[in-house]
């Protein structure tokens, strides 16, 4: 019995550096940049520009500013983390 949680414990080790070892690909790297640009750009007119205005009330395009450009900070640091 204790072998066998041993052996668990030592095989979940193993997999984990596995995992922690696989290095993205320059694809997935510059596709999350891209997308972060994109999130960020969203934000930046929805909040600074008058594109919007008259088609989204004031308080849903600043929200949705806000919560764009929180998701952009977010996907950048997983594509920091990443690499």
């Amino acid at each position: 019995m204790k072998n066998n949680i041993e052996e668990n414990i030592r095989d979940s080790k193993c997999e984990q550096e596995r995992e922690e070892s696989v290095k993205p690909s320059p694809f997935v790297i510059i596709s999350g940049v891209i997308m972060v640009a994109i999130y960020m750009g969203m934000a930046f007119l929805l909040v600074f520009t008058t594109l919007f205005v008259g088609k989204v009330p004031e308080w849903v395009r600043y929200m949705m500013g806000v919560v764009f450009f929180l998701y952009g900070i977010y996907r950048g640091y997983r594509v920091y983390k990443s690499k």
